[in-house]
C-alpha cells in the first residue's frame, strides 16, 4: 500500500520533533535511533527511508530548536524574553530548553551536518538578538548581542548544573543574570527581585 506524501511528511517531521526533545534532554550520543522512532509512534524500520544518518536527523533536529527558540522572539519585548530565558521554567526544561545550551557540548564530537546546524541556528540567534537590541549601530549592536549570547547560555548552563546540588545558588545566579543581561542590553530594568 502506497504510503500518501502528506503521510511521509508527517513522519517524518514527527522524527524530528521527538528527536528534537529526546536530544535536548539527554544529548544526541545517547539516544538510539530507535528511541526516537518509538517516541514519534513509529517503527526503527522506517528510519532510514527519512534520513540517510543519525546525524541528518541531528541536523534537522537540531534546526527545529533553533526555529522554536528564534519563535520566542516574535511579539515578545526584550525585557520579556530575558525574564523568561532566565527562568526556573527554562532552564529546568530539559528537551525543549535552547538548542545552543542542549548541544554545545556535542559538537565537539557530533557530525559534519549537526555541527553546521548548530553553528547556523547560533549564529540566527545573535543575529535576532542583535535586530531587537534597543540602542547602537548595527557592529556595536552585534557585539552586545555576542557577549548577551555567551552570557545567557553559559549562565543557563552553569544554573542548570547547580539546580540538583545547589537550588539556592543556581536560583540566585538566574536573578544576579537578569540584572547584568539588561544593563548589557542597554538600561532595561533588571527585574532582579522578581523569582521565577
Amino acid at each position: 500500500m502506497r504510503v500518501s506524501r502528506q503521510t511521509v511528511a508527517a513522519h517524518r517531521a514527527a522524527m524530528v520533533a521527538a528527536a528534537s526533545r529526546l536530544f535536548r534532554a539527554r544529548g544526541i550520543d545517547r539516544v538510539a535511533v530507535a528511541e526516537v522512532t518509538q517516541a514519534a509512534g513509529l517503527t526503527h524500520g522506517g528510519f532510514y527511508g527519512h534520513f540517510a544518518s543519525k546525524d541528518e536527523l541531528a541536523a534537522e533536529a537540531c534546526r527545529a530548536a533553533f526555529e522554536e527558540a528564534l519563535g520566542r522572539f516574535a511579539g515578545v519585548d526584550l525585557d520579556g524574553f530575558l525574564r523568561a530565558y532566565l527562568s526556573r521554567a527554562h532552564r529546568d526544561d530539559a528537551g525543549g530548553g535552547c538548542p545552543m545550551v542542549a548541544f554545545v557540548g556535542e559538537m565537539t564530537r557530533g557530525g559534519e551536518a549537526s555541527r553546521a546546524a548548530w553553528v547556523d541556528g547560533t549564529a540566527a540567534w545573535i543575529d535576532a538578538m542583535a535586530a531587537a537590541l534597543p540602542e547602537g549601530d548595527e557592529e556595536a549592536r552585534r557585539r552586545r548581542a555576542s557577549g548577551l549570547a555567551a552570557m545567557l547560555v553559559g549562565g543557563l548552563a552553569l544554573s542548570r548544573g547547580l539546580a540538583t546540588v545547589a537550588p539556592d545558588l543556581a536560583d540566585r545566579l538566574l536573578l544576579d543574570l537578569r540584572g547584568q543581561a539588561a544593563m548589557l542590553v542597554g538600561g532595561l530594568a533588571a527585574a532582579a527581585t522578581t523569582e521565577g
